[in-house]
């Protein structure tokens, strides 16, 4: 490909229309992905730059494939890989996070840093992760992303980072049990998280328990209204605040308290105007939220506010009422 074929594709892309710059993509990729092996530095740094091109006018459609097609190229063009990995899209950064080469423990960090968990849990099914890569995900990931790491037995732990997954373990289960397959782990240190870990488990067992009888018994009593919630929240009850609101949302409790628990806020305004709550009440269920980070800020809540205010309560209860659908069928993930 020649310098001449570089300012044809500037030529035909000014053009085109996003079904031929799709195409063209396509086509691109399939030449290089042809004879990567036998391709040079300079080569790769040619097609780096015919992809510069492309992704600047491509459609964002053609973007997944071409991921998951450069993802496990051990020569694939570097800028093009930091490009798509560093994608707010995960199914645009995905295929590459978990499996590109070309992606270093640097890069890794800086991504890990700045986005979110949907990012972080593609990168924890790399093979061979570094120690500061890992530290990154088990202090920032939500438990799903320190579930997978813990489970990757090719991902290096740090002490530290090692300590905060039995300190982790130590509320779930999961990664307990993942944690006693792990050979640089010592016994007694497991066990003794593995212990931790069950009676903690049958403690919010039972919290949980009696949470949702109290939340079914006011229900039943005076239709649990929004100064009810509101006091569980400025008390800082959290099992019953969260019991509260999967009662009179019919939502499971774990589908709250995953809302609860996410990185962002949205899930819980939808449940709360849904619920048609005013903004106090549902602020104050948000400064309740779990940010395994950091806690909720006041930019976060001005944003929420707005968000709130935004959304109709017609929406918001048709979003539930999907989520309800849902539950009753498959696990909810949220």
């Amino acid at each position: 490909m020649s310098a001449i074929a570089l300012r044809d594709i500037e030529d035909i892309l000014r053009h085109a229309d996003p079904h031929t710059r799709h195409k063209t993509l396509r086509a691109v990729a399939d030449l290089f992905l042809a004879s990567a092996p036998s391709f040079d530095d300079a080569h790769v740094e040619m097609f780096d730059t015919v992809f510069e091109i492309l992704l600047d006018e491509a459609h964002r459609s053609g973007l997944p494939e071409l991921s998951q097609r450069i993802g496990p190229v051990e020569n694939a063009p570097p800028r093009l890989v930091k490009r798509l990995a560093n994608d707010s899209d995960i199914s645009i950064a995905g295929p590459v996070l978990s499996q590109s080469p070309r992606l270093s423990s640097e890069d890794l960090c800086e991504i890990a840093r700045t986005k979110g968990n949907a990012h972080m849990l593609a990168m924890s099914t790399r093979k061979n992760l570094a120690e500061p890569v890992t530290d990154i995900l088990v202090n920032k990931g939500d438990h799903q992303v320190a579930r997978s790491v813990a489970v990757n037995r090719d991902a290096r732990l740090s002490r530290e980072g090692l300590d905060k997954l039995i300190k982790r373990a130590e509320r779930d289960q999961s990664i307990a049990a993942s944690l006693s397959a792990r050979s640089e782990i010592e016994p007694e240190a497991l066990n003794s998280a593995l212990s931790r870990a069950s009676a903690q488990a049958e403690k919010c067992s039972i919290a949980v328990a009696a949470a949702m009888r109290l939340a079914i018994s006011l229900l039943q009593a005076n239709g649990l209204h929004d100064e009810q919630i509101s006091g569980f929240a400025s008390n800082r009850e959290y099992e019953n605040l969260v019991a509260s609101l999967a009662v009179r949302a019919s939502l499971k409790y774990e589908v709250i308290e995953n809302l609860m628990r996410s990185e962002k806020s949205a899930g819980i305004v939808l449940v709360c105007k849904a619920l048609g709550m005013p903004w106090n009440t549902s602020e104050a269920v948000l400064r309740m939220s779990l940010r395994r980070d950091h806690r909720i800020g006041e930019s976060e809540i001005v944003n929420a506010r707005r968000e709130f205010l935004e959304l109709s309560r017609a929406t918001a209860e048709r979003i539930v009422r999907f989520w309800q659908l849902r539950q009753s069928v498959s696990p909810f993930n949220s």
